[in-house]
């Protein structure tokens, strides 16, 4: 078993990781005398991202894929009338979803092969999860076939070497995942229009992309509900 997938399953495990690399970042950004500067950044693309959410996500039925212990989707289904369903490979952490998060519906469920009708769902969101996935194409693949739109957040590694080399080495240093794209492989990647996005820079290695089907596939989609 791979250390990210049994640390991913673990929900106490879990949490302590990110406290720990959090720590460390806020201990090396202090140094670097960059730590008000990160958190202004942080500060304006939260604002941005609650807006974002506002007003595309109130009173949608959304899927999260690797929901792990159900926070975003609680907050989903809390503050904004959210219809939701999460996903996670790991048994655990559905059971403290379940437990901590209710509200949401839950299951364990490959996200290669979702249980679930074409675009039955509003959104389907990929909170920090893409790049522990293992069959990363089918995937991609089952959420465009269960979503009538896909909101992926990333730790975006930099567009150019060998910052780009150094930024997945970090990465899977310390998270373990198989690779980390910058946002712009992300949008080659889901082939989708963009109807939002938000791209923090430098040390700040976030992406928010918001993704809708091509307007030909979506007009395909009207003109067979109406024949």
């Amino acid at each position: 078993m791979r250390l990210d997938r049994f640390i991913h399953s673990k929900p106490t495990i879990y949490s302590r990781k990110l406290d720990a690399i959090n720590f460390v970042k806020r201990v090396i950004y202090k140094a670097l005398f960059i730590d008000k500067f990160i958190q202004e950044q942080r500060a304006d693309i939260m604002k941005r991202n609650l807006e974002a959410i506002q007003r595309h996500f109130t009173g949608k039925k959304v899927l999260e894929i690797g929901c792990g212990q159900g926070n975003f989707l609680g907050t989903l289904h809390k503050d904004y009338n959210c219809n939701c369903y999460g996903v996670d490979i790991s048994p655990e952490m559905i059971a403290y979803a379940q437990n901590e998060n209710p509200g949401p519906r839950y299951a364990v469920m490959d996200s290669s092969q979702l249980e679930f009708e074409d675009r039955a769902f509003d959104f389907v969101i990929f909170n920090y999860v893409l790049h522990h996935v293992d069959d990363l194409d089918g995937t991609i693949r089952e959420a465009k076939r269960v979503g009538k739109h896909i909101l992926i957040y990333e730790s975006c590694a930099f567009a150019t070497e060998p910052l780009r080399y150094l930024s997945n080495l970090y990465w899977k240093t310390f998270d373990g995942g198989n690779d980390y794209k910058c946002l712009a492989d992300w949008k080659r990647q889901f082939d989708m229009d963009v109807i939002e996005e938000i791209e923090g820079t430098g040390l700040v290695r976030y992406g928010m992309c918001i993704f809708r089907h091509k307007a030909a596939a979506a007009r395909r989609d009207i003109s067979s509900l109406t024949a």
